[in-house]
Formats: structure tokens, sequence, C-alpha cells
């Protein structure tokens, strides 16, 4: 398995959509600022005294500066393409807002009383990272595009910090309770769906073909990966080609 960026045409429908409010909510920004921060940001007071229940999604899709938005989306762009055809559109759409949503809420209850707006698709882009580790443990991943580690071990690495630097206290303007929520809540959220019976399948059912079309894809990027792309016959080749034109992107 490998990141790969895709044109936005080529992306899955939910993460394309997604993009794009990103964008418009980063446009919003640019245009009312604080105001749009006040009413459609996540402030922890006006959640928890007020009841305004929008927030908790809503924050997600405004973003303080560019760079902001475009880390947020990039986040997408990368994790998009290979987590919807992945977890179906639906599931992935639900899995990304409940994230989102859900990280808000860790972070009204850390700050109850906090009138200070945290905005940005962080917690539900780190629930997606989370998602990324819980189906691809030991896919090889390279933090900062410099330090190799397995995308489990990623994972545990960034909860830890976030942690720490949730612990340490205000003064960051980085809102870190809220990348925490939204990461853990992404792991518990896949390690139930896994757990309840309600998700298992059935004992007399037979292969899943989306598994084992997974496990082929895999085995050919692992050839690739150890030998090269000469290592692969025609077919195997036409195989990837086909894959990739059917979920978007290139493999």
């Amino acid at each position: 398995m490998r990141f790969s960026l895709a044109p936005l045409g080529e992306l899955p429908p939910v993460t394309r959509a997604l993009a794009a409010l990103l964008f418009a909510g980063w446009l919003a920004e640019l245009a009312l600022g604080f105001k749009l921060n006040f009413y459609l940001g996540l402030v922890p007071f006006n959640l928890t005294d007020r009841y305004w229940l929008w927030q908790v999604f809503t924050y997600i899709f405004i973003h303080a500066d560019f760079w902001h938005f475009l880390f947020n989306t990039f986040m997408l762009w990368m994790l998009g393409r290979m987590l919807e055809p992945e977890m179906g559109a639906r599931r992935f759409l639900l899995y990304f807002l409940g994230c989102g949503a859900a990280a808000a809420l860790f972070t009204a209850a850390w700050s109850p009383s906090s009138l200070r707006p945290v905005i940005g698709a962080s917690g539900a882009v780190y629930g997606l990272l989370g998602a990324f580790a819980f189906l691809y443990p030991r896919t090889t991943v390279y933090v900062y595009f410099l330090f190799p580690m397995s995308a489990w071990t990623m994972a545990v690495l960034l909860g830890v910090v976030e942690f720490a630097m949730t612990m340490a206290g205000p003064g960051s303007k980085i809102s870190n309770v809220t990348h925490l929520g939204g990461l853990a809540a992404g792991l518990l959220w896949l390690w139930a769906e896994r757990r309840l019976p309600a998700g298992a399948a059935p004992r007399d059912a037979g292969p899943d073909p989306a598994v084992e079309e997974r496990a082929e894809i895999d085995h050919l990027l692992d050839k690739v990966s150890a030998r090269g792309q000469a290592a692969l016959s025609r077919a195997e080749l036409a195989r990837l080609d086909a894959y990739a034109r059917k979920n978007g992107g290139r493999a």
C-alpha cells in the first residue's frame, strides 16, 4: 500500500464533495472571520449552555488560514481515496462526520465554559488516520517524509503526543484535545464494528469478494515495492490498472 495523489475528478464522490466543502468554508472564513467562527465554529460554551448542536458538524468545514485548510484537505485527499472505496461511500461519510462530532463533544466536555472558537477538520482527519492504521496496521508510512514506521505505530505515537500536549495545559493555538478525540473516536468506532455480532459475517457466508480483491492488490503492490514494476507480468500490470480505474486515482 502506498500513498498517491489523484486528480480531483478521479477522487471518490464523498471525498471530492468534502474537499469542495472545506474549500467553501475557507472562502467563507476569509469573508466573515470571527462572526462565522462564533456561530458555525465550535464554541464549547455555546454547545454546553445554549445547545447550539449544529456546531459539532459545521466547525469541521471552517479553517483559520490557507495552510490550515491546505493541510487538512491534503490529508483528506490522500486518505479518502483509499478509505472511501474500502468502507463504502455512505459509511465513509458517516465515519468522517461522526469522528468530527465526537471530537467536538470531547473538546466541549474538556473545557465546557470556553468561549474560544475551535475550527477545522483536524478531529475528523485524525479519525481517518485512525481508520488507516486500523485497516492497514502493518503498512509502512514515513512520518514527516523521513521516519519509517508501521501505520499502527504512527497512530499510537500520535495518540501519545496529542495526550501529552493536551495535559500540558492551555497556551497553544492548536486544540490537541480535538485531535485526540477524533483519533480515539475513530479507533473505538472501528473496534466496536468488528466486535459487535451485528457487524460479523454469517458463519456459512463465502469469502468477501472485496476483501479478496484488496488482498490481491496489496500482494501486487508489495511485489512492486520489493522488486520493482518490472517484476509484474502484463496480466498483473493490467490488473493493477483496472483496479486503479475502478477506484479512482492510480495505483
